[in-house]
């Protein structure tokens, strides 16, 4: 009976063991497909169109970074700007000077839309959320605290007349007034924002993987919109897509400086900004940046026309990505 029983214990004692096992198997095997899944998604993120790659100028020699493909007349842009800022924030007022400790991701994304001489801007939203504190068990449940700092805002729409550009009739007195002020570096604007080329880009010449090269002076504008010094130097790592769009993909390292640098929404910027790490996306195609990762250290000072300003020091960590099409007519 005693040896009866414990084969009935161990009959038992195994089935369970079978159940627990199939249950880790089944739990690896769920863990596995999440993972090969998140990296199919990420895969998907970098494969380039085929007809997008059938454009690219390679050889065994290196590739081109072409600037001859006559750019697009309608664009469709949305610009996704994330900032990870830890630092110190001052401020000036009749009330007196202020310093407070920032720390968080700010997330902007705007959405452009190009027709030759129109141009449409929407501000989807802008937030501020607190940094996710990593290794405490009580807050593991708990999700960062994310404020709006700006809601979604109505399109505004500006078309060209001559050299200036300026708000349609129908779109009010702010926008109206707004378009003044942004029409001397509209154009600035349509360079960062990708519905203009940039002027100045890598050449005619081939590129190989692992080749450095220097930027300085006039050419810092190939990847510093507006008036800024500075210098860069950039190494080509690889080549992959942003968005199905065929790019070269460079590390970074280097500092410039600018003054007064405008957006969309009237705000002009100082900043002096250097880049310990990073990369870089720049079309195989056309003169335009798709994508920035960057670790950066930064001091800026920000204000729109008239109002208080702030200045910024600190460590920021910069992702900007810029799903940028070209809608069929």
């Amino acid at each position: 009976m005693k040896l009866r029983l414990l084969a009935i214990t161990l009959l038992g004692l195994a089935s369970f063991s079978c159940d627990k096992a199939r249950s880790l198997a089944n739990k690896a095997r769920s863990a596995m497909e999440s993972e090969i899944a998140k990296k199919s998604a990420d895969s998907d993120k970098t494969k380039v169109d085929p007809a997008l790659e059938k454009l690219v100028d390679r050889t065994p020699e290196g590739v081109v970074f072409r600037k001859d493909i006559p750019f697009p007349a309608r664009l469709d842009v949305k610009v996704t700007r994330s900032h990870e800022i830890n630092g110190r924030v001052f401020e000036s007022s009749i009330l007196g000077n202020t310093a407070t400790t920032v720390k968080g991701t700010q997330t902007t994304v705007t959405h452009l839309e190009r027709a030759a001489d129109q141009v449409r801007y929407t501000l989807e939203g802008s937030t501020f959320s607190d940094p996710v504190v990593e290794g405490d068990k009580q807050d593991e449940k708990k999700k960062p605290v994310v404020r709006q700092l700006a809601p979604p805002s109505k399109p505004r729409i500006y078309k060209k007349t001559g050299s200036k550009w300026i708000a349609e009739n129908s779109e009010g007195f702010r926008t109206a007034a707004l378009a003044k002020e942004l029409s001397p570096v509209f154009d600035l604007l349509l360079e960062e924002n990708l519905l203009a080329p940039r002027r100045l880009w890598l050449g005619r010449h081939r590129i190989k993987i692992g080749t450095e090269i220097p930027v300085t002076g006039d050419m810092l504008s190939m990847l510093v919109t507006g008036k800024a010094h500075g210098s860069y130097i950039l190494k080509f790592e690889s080549t992959s897509g942003v968005n199905g769009h065929p790019c070269g993909v460079f590390s970074i390292k280097g500092d410039y400086s600018r003054k007064g640098f405008p957006d969309f929404e009237g705000n002009l910027t100082d900043e002096d900004v250097t880049v310990e790490s990073g990369k870089i996306w720049l079309s195989l195609l056309y003169p335009i940046v798709l994508r920035e990762e960057m670790d950066t250290i930064q001091t800026f000072r920000s204000g729109a026309s008239g109002s208080p300003a702030s200045r910024t020091q600190g460590t920021v960590r910069v992702s900007v990505i810029r799903d940028w099409k070209t809608p069929k007519s």
